[in-house]
């Protein structure tokens, strides 16, 4: 995953219409994480919900939730 400059492994399930994602952007420690629900009548095709920051900052230290929408694109099995 890319953000930015910044890249990011990530792993995670679906698990009753409920995904969780964690993001590491060292490969060790978890730097965020990814919450959400599989859009009711979108047949898997969408999953809205948000992403929160684990790694407060000095210029963040009570980074905000994210809200994020993700869709299945064309041509994905």
């Amino acid at each position: 995953m890319q953000h930015g400059n910044t890249t990011a492994q990530v792993s995670g399930d679906v698990d009753a219409g409920e995904l969780t994602l964690e993001e590491s952007i060292n490969g060790t420690n978890i730097s965020a994480t990814w919450m959400g629900q599989v859009v009711a009548g979108s047949c898997g095709k969408e999953i809205r919900g948000t992403w929160n920051n684990a790694l407060p900052s000095p210029s963040a230290p009570s980074a905000p939730t994210i809200p994020f929408v993700l869709r299945k694109q064309l041509g994905w099995q």
